[in-house]
């Protein structure tokens, strides 16, 4: 296996196998992670900014801007929304309330400033794919300890920046609160549920969220807008018959024959073994829920180690489907029946399948011949051709279908990394055959 992906096993093996897993995980992760464009975080990585290492905490406390009397500093580059509310990040790497803070992103509802998130520490950008060379001539057991020696000296490092982190952060909050401290949550469902401490400044909520050595998160909103769902506030107000209205509208069926979903946003999973939780999140957040993959990996038990074996992925699929007021029905294979139901119903489908690199340019190239002319069919499948489909040998991969085309035999879907605008089309035969976990999501 040695793609960038998760490895699609939903149970926890015991501590031994896991170590196995992780070190040859480590081992066959080493030459994919340049495959992917890490859209936020490389790019973070290298902005130059005259807010770098500076202090804007008070900035965005500033009851003026939270009244649209000031805008936020610096710049800002839009990304993937969640319902109607808007999203973007600041292009700087600055310091709030004294400690570097990761990423700040905003959230904006009808043009005016309705949340800010600033991450502190996240395991995932941390650890990355622990793509590291090793020197030449080892033995694969020498191989194995020099990778356990490196992995174990960064996640000593990881565990005491942690540590310190949330220490001086919970100082600061405390320093600045005007009133005791309150415990609360996030979530209905137990597996996606967030204990969360809420501190008081003036009109505004500082929400601090720590996950199990993983993340360390604070949310600035308004207190007025505070709220126990992952589901935004516009949406949970609807009715059932409401929100089946608010999906079905959103597909569209062109002359051509297809029938796809409008827009689904793209979460980019960077240098993650995250396809797994960003088409998952990407699906979340279609449905109005406001969840990234970072908090999914803390509810999923990631494991500090630059992979995501021995995780449990399966499951918030389900409790995703529950936050948004839906159902779920998880398939080992792939019917194209119940795929056509759920996207005429505006529901996305999500598809574990095994994945090759030639495959993937193919359908890359089959999407643009199909978008220059609408004469265009991808070939019925020769033998020839099912041969060079990937086997069980080869890795996972998830995607999200969006759409079919009936008459063209195609299905279209989309992937948690940026390069193409448009969904890509397979056969349906292709997808059939190469499925391994399939999740349909139901009203």
């Amino acid at each position: 296996m040695n793609f960038h992906c998760h490895r699609g096993r939903s149970h926890s093996p015991d501590t031994g196998v896991r170590s196995l897993i992780v070190i040859t995980a480590l081992l066959l992760l080493t030459v994919s992670a340049s495959a992917i464009p890490n859209a936020v975080g490389g790019f973070l990585a290298q902005a130059e900014s005259p807010l770098n290492d500076t202090e804007i905490g008070d900035q965005l406390l500033d009851p003026k801007l939270w009244a649209g009397q000031r805008d936020l500093p610096g710049t800002w580059r839009e990304e993937a929304p969640i319902a109607s509310v808007a999203g973007s990040y600041l292009a700087a790497r600055p310091k709030v309330m004294g400690l570097p803070a990761i990423i700040v992103q905003a959230r904006h509802r009808d043009g005016r400033l309705d949340s800010l998130s600033v991450t502190f520490a996240d395991a995932g950008s941390y650890f990355g794919y622990l793509d590291e060379s090793l020197p030449p001539g080892l033995s694969r057991r020498q191989k194995q300890r020099e990778l356990q020696l490196r992995l174990a000296a960064k996640q000593q490092q990881f565990s005491s920046f942690f540590d310190k982190t949330e220490t001086s952060l919970r100082n600061a909050l405390q320093g600045l609160s005007e009133k005791r401290p309150r415990d609360n949550h996030i979530g209905k469902t137990r597996a996606l549920r967030a204990e969360v401490v809420d501190y008081r400044k003036g009109d505004l909520t500082l929400r601090l969220i720590v996950g199990s050595q993983r993340l360390i998160r604070l949310l600035i909103q308004p207190a007025d807008s505070v709220s126990r769902q992952w589901l935004d506030q516009e949406l949970s107000m609807l009715s059932t018959a409401a929100l089946t209205r608010v999906y079905e509208e959103r597909v569209i069926r062109p002359d051509n024959g297809d029938v796809r979903i409008e827009s689904l946003p793209i979460v980019p999973q960077g240098y993650k073994p995250y396809c797994g939780l960003n088409t998952l999140v990407m699906a979340a957040r279609y449905f109005g829920l406001h969840l990234d993959e970072d908090w999914l990996s803390v509810a999923g038990k990631f494991q500090n180690t630059g992979s995501a074996a021995g995780s449990q992925l399966p499951r918030l699929y389900l409790a995703v489907a529950r936050e948004a007021a839906l159902d779920l029905h998880k398939s080992n294979d792939f019917s194209l029946d119940e795929t056509r139901k759920s996207i005429d119903r505006g529901l996305p489908v999500v598809v574990w399948r095994r994945f090759s690199s030639s495959r993937n340019k193919v359908h890359s190239d089959q999407t643009l011949a199909a978008a220059r002319s609408s004469e265009y069919r991808i070939p019925r499948p020769d033998l020839a051709t099912r041969d060079s489909w990937p086997d069980e040998k080869s890795p996972l991969h998830a995607s999200v279908i969006v759409g079919y085309n009936l008459t063209r035999s195609e299905v279209h879907f989309v992937e948690s990394w940026a390069g193409m605008k448009i969904p890509r089309r397979m056969r349906i035969e292709e997808m059939a055959a190469t499925a391994y976990l399939t999740f349909y999501f139901k009203p």
